[in-house]
């Protein structure tokens, strides 16, 4: 069974590679068979050559190749030769294809600043094609290379997201049938509060999920360390607000309910007095917590007073 899994994934990914291989040639010839402007030399034949011998020779090795890493150095190959199609770019489309692949790139929801430094050079040397073409058809094989790295980027980028988000869920649902579990037994009733509030966390946490703008690659190296610390906060942050409303700093009743009675009900055995909404309640009031520490701010500012905050600390707060 195993076997056959990694044979069935051996050959999807061969396949992608040989697909993504061909549709670097096809974009090379393409560029090729664009009409040339007066003027404008045609390219040299010897480079023509070289560059279908090398694509060829690099889906010759894919049809062999049985390791999956290798298949992915080859890709990267394939597409360094692909990038060459700048240098048979037609003088009077430099400029249009560059913009055009910074404008893909934008829609891919890329860092501002890396568009910022690409306009930079789209403006210093695309837009000199008429006087030296040989510099902007450089620039442009730039723009497509960056293109590439970025779009092998953010593909591999949405998959962790994907993969982080799966996992969390996953977490979340675990948590929250282990923290119904704990808070019926006596000596785990405390951990199945701590459970619930790190079921919040990890809600906090999807929900916070950077979607919008794609991070940098060392923001997303430490994204692991980053997410285990928003999830521990928040099981602190849950700890503590619970352990507020039940020594009765922050008071306050709903329909006659008290937080630290519902505490006191169902924490006494047995469980008569623990109805379902009860036990709803103390697994919302510690998700509360832990999904948003600005909850435990507010508290704190009603327990302790607002006096204690340092002088000018109300403009650096979130």
């Amino acid at each position: 069974m195993f076997e056959q899994r990694k044979r069935k994934k051996l050959e999807k990914h061969k396949s992608d590679t040989l697909s993504a291989i061909r549709g670097e040639r096809l974009a090379f010839e393409e560029m090729l068979q664009r009409p040339r402007g007066t003027g404008d030399a045609a390219p040299d034949e010897e480079f023509l050559k070289s560059v279908r011998e090398r694509l060829a020779e690099i889906e010759g090795k894919t049809q062999k190749e049985t390791n999956i890493d290798e298949l992915d150095s080859l890709s990267d190959d394939a597409e360094q030769q692909g990038q060459l199609r700048a240098y048979i770019c037609p003088r009077e489309e430099i400029e249009i294809e560059g913009s055009l692949a910074i404008d893909v790139m934008e829609e891919w929801n890329i860092p501002r600043t890396v568009l910022a430094n690409l306009h930079k050079l789209l403006n210093q040397s695309l837009q000199r094609s008429d006087k030296n073409p040989e510099v902007a058809r450089c620039a442009l094989r730039a723009i497509f290379q960056e293109k590439d790295s970025w779009d092998e980027y953010t593909s591999s980028y949405e998959d962790d997201m994907r993969d982080y988000t799966r996992w969390l869920f996953v977490v979340t649902i675990l948590l929250l049938l282990l923290a119904l579990v704990a808070l019926h037994f006596s000596p785990t009733f405390l951990g199945g509060l701590l459970l619930a509030g790190a079921a919040g966390s990890c809600v906090s946490v999807m929900a916070k999920m950077p979607f919008l703008v794609v991070s940098l690659s060392g923001e997303r190296e430490s994204y692991v360390r980053r997410i285990l610390s928003r999830i521990g906060a928040g099981v602190a942050a849950s700890l503590i607000g619970c352990a507020l409303l039940g020594w009765g700093l922050i008071s306050f009743a709903i329909q006659g309910q008290s937080f630290p009675s519902v505490i006191n009900d169902c924490s006494a055995f047995p469980l008569a007095s623990c109805t379902a909404l009860k036990t709803l309640i103390l697994l919302g009031v510690p998700m509360l917590f832990g999904f948003s520490e600005r909850a435990l701010t507010s508290f704190e500012s009603k327990a302790f007073g607002k006096s204690r905050q340092e002088p000018g600390a109300r403009g650096a707060r979130r």
